[in-house]
Parts: structure tokens; sequence; C-alpha cells
């Protein structure tokens, strides 16, 4: 595939990441709040499937648009290449922040279940690869080449007589 059929692919795998998190976000939001309170919280097996649902999206586009990515060509975009850079880093915040509370505040409450565990793993793993997706598109769009750099500049032909 060249680089015009491979580019819609690529920024749909992109999108598909974005949804998974959001989808993420929105699932995990209430018990985050819960858990800050100082409540126990106690998730629905729907809050619980919603959540892997997010995550399985996630992982899924970025493995795709990881092995797309090398075919597609950026143009130079500064200002859209620092809005990715920035909600790359912002998005890790809220997992780091959610594992942090239920890791070092609640564990001691909470009843060790291994699957609650590989789950807060897994979100942490699929938000690291979602940050780095986005790292790397913002700094490819950041350091492109103008279009017109590769142009050659327009000189008069040297048609006089020496």
């Amino acid at each position: 595939m060249n680089s015009s059929a491979t580019k819609p692919f690529f920024w749909c795998a992109i999108i598909a990441q974005v949804a998974g998190a959001q989808l993420f976000f929105w699932d995990a939001l209430p018990d985050y709040r819960e858990l800050t309170a100082g409540d126990i919280v106690v998730g629905t097996p729907k809050d619980f499937a919603i959540a892997v649902f997010g995550l399985v999206i996630m992982q899924s586009a970025y493995w795709y648009s990881r092995r797309l990515q090398p075919q597609v060509r950026f143009s130079r975009r500064v200002l859209l290449g620092h809005v990715l850079l920035c909600v790359s880093e912002v998005s890790f915040f809220f997992v780091s922040a959610l594992a942090t509370v239920a890791m070092f505040d609640h564990w001691r409450r909470s009843q060790f279940v291994f699957w609650k565990l590989m789950l807060l793993v897994s979100a942490i793993f699929a938000f690291f690869c979602y940050k780095r997706q986005l790292a790397s598109v913002g700094d490819a769009l950041l350091e492109a080449q103008p279009e017109h750099a590769n142009k050659a500049t327009i000189e008069p032909k040297q048609t006089g007589k020496p």
C-alpha cells in the first residue's frame, strides 16, 4: 500500500485509540471519584466489560497503526503536532492517578483480586502505548519539512552572452 492509501487507515486507527481511551475514561471516572472520596468501589460486571472493551480497542488500533506509521508521510503541522504532544502527556495522568489511588490508598482495604490487578496493569500499558503513539505522530508533524522546502527556487536562466 502506498502512503496516500495508508493514510486514511492510519488516522482511523488513531481515532479508534482516542475513542477507546474516552470509553475507558467515562467508565472509570465515577469509580475514581468514589476512590478519592474514600469509598470502597464495587464495580459491576458491565463496568468491567466496558473498560476491557475500551482497552481492547486501544490496543488493537495501536498495534495496527504502529505497523502503518512508517508508510505514512506527514506534512508539517506545528499546531496539531503540539496539540498531540500535549494530549499524549495529559492522557497518561488519569490512568496514573487511578492506579496510584487504587494501589497505594485502597489496596489495604480491598481484597486482593488478581483479575482487577491485571485490568489495572492492562490499562497502564494501553495508555502508555496510546501516549507513545500520539507523541510519535506529534513529533513527526513537527519534524516534517515544510511542503515548499524541497522545491527549487526559480532562478533566471543565464541566456546572455559572456
